[in-house]
């Protein structure tokens, strides 16, 4: 028997015993998904598709963020647990962090050191109790990179000191470079000051040294509709080729553009734009997306977002076309989510936080299940 034969009846083994069956968006509020290309059934696309992984990773209570990690290992903030959960490739249980209050996103450098965005109870002038944003930095490899027992320092604050004292918003999303400086996106409602708006982008160094400031990202506009507005970030990824270039995502209604891809400009030292709308570029395209949640990249720079509006998953090129892998509907189904918060990729498999259901969904391309 031929192996192209092989492969097909495999193939057909694999739809049949998952069942696909992806129903349409669940209630009028929902936008219908047949609007734009996008795949409601798995098993149909061309020679290409996502087969789910069973089983289903459960036991968590509203998973926010997932990760993958250079250390081989999965991550997920489970924020309503108040923990962070290490899990190895086949999806089992490694071990848990000790407490930390509301943990929403995660990454990690090279260094296999643990970065998490996470509540603190902290202290305002005049003595008010509030609840303050955190980067913790978990110390792995001191611990023979086990999660558990490891006593995280706190990297970075969303009240730390920087030009105009006091409590800038919220911390929305997270991400390293390959030299270990990472990124920390900041989101809030107070943004009269030029020098210190809440919404902006900080690049900290991997020591955390945040003295005097922060370094606060140029080139971008603080609110409006503009290609580099950073209203309401909800998710960062930066590439592992070069220290400097960046992708966000925008949960904002007023946002026109709803993935913001920068490179850095060496010459006049600012972010610009590596896109246009005159080129037509469906990751710019109006309407495709509504609240994106979370972003990652493949090797092949191919760009995942995850809406928790639509309760999909979009996949566009390096180019900003979209795909036809795209797929999502509402539900508890096998290819379905509700309020998926969370994305990540390795070697040919994707994992998502589907929030709302409490659980994380893998999916492998089907031309690689052989």
């Amino acid at each position: 028997m031929s192996n192209r034969l092989v492969s097909y009846i495999i193939f057909i083994l694999a739809i049949g015993f998952f069942g696909f069956n992806i129903a349409g968006c669940a209630g009028e509020d929902k936008i219908d998904l047949t609007e734009f290309p996008i795949n409601i059934d798995p098993g149909t696309i061309g020679d290409t598709t996502y087969i789910p992984i069973t089983p289903v990773i459960t036991g968590f209570n509203e998973p926010s963020d997932i990760h993958f990690g250079y250390d081989q290992q999965i991550y997920v903030a489970d924020k309503n647990n108040n923990r962070v959960v290490q899990l190895n490739l086949a999806g089992g249980i490694v071990s848990y962090s000790d407490f930390v209050l509301r943990p929403k996103k995660i990454t990690q450098d090279r260094n296999f050191d643990l970065l998490v965005i996470a509540t603190v109870i902290d202290t305002i002038p005049p003595n008010i109790l509030d609840s303050v944003d955190v980067v913790y930095r978990f110390k792995l490899q001191p611990n023979g990179g086990i999660l558990s027992g490891v006593v995280p320092t706190i990297a970075f604050k969303s009240n730390q000191a920087t030009p105009i004292p006091g409590d800038h918003g919220n911390f929305t999303g997270i991400s390293t470079f390959q030299d270990n400086y990472y990124l920390v996106s900041r989101s809030g409602p107070n943004n009269i000051s030029p020098i210190d708006p809440d919404n902006a982008i900080f690049r900290i160094n991997r020591f955390d040294n945040t003295n005097p400031v922060p370094e606060r990202l140029n080139g971008f506009e603080v609110e409006g509709q503009g290609l580099l507005s950073l209203q309401n970030i909800s998710g960062i990824v930066t590439f592992s080729y070069n220290n400097v270039d960046l992708i966000y995502v925008q949960k904002s209604s007023n946002a026109a553009f709803k993935v913001q891809w920068c490179i850095y400009d060496d010459i006049e030292a600012i972010y610009t734009p590596k896109f246009s709308p005159s080129g037509n570029v469906d990751l710019l395209r109006n309407g495709i997306l509504i609240e994106p949640a979370d972003i990652t990249l493949d090797q092949f720079n191919n760009i995942y977002v995850i809406d928790s509006y639509k309760d999909s998953l979009y996949k566009f090129n390096s180019l900003g076309t979209l795909k036809s892998e795209s797929f999502g509907g509402s539900g508890t189904g096998t290819s379905q989510f509700s309020n998926p918060l969370g994305v990540a990729f390795f070697n040919k498999t994707l994992y998502i936080c589907d929030t709302g259901n409490n659980r994380i969904l893998r999916f492998i391309l089907s031309t690689d299940i052989n």
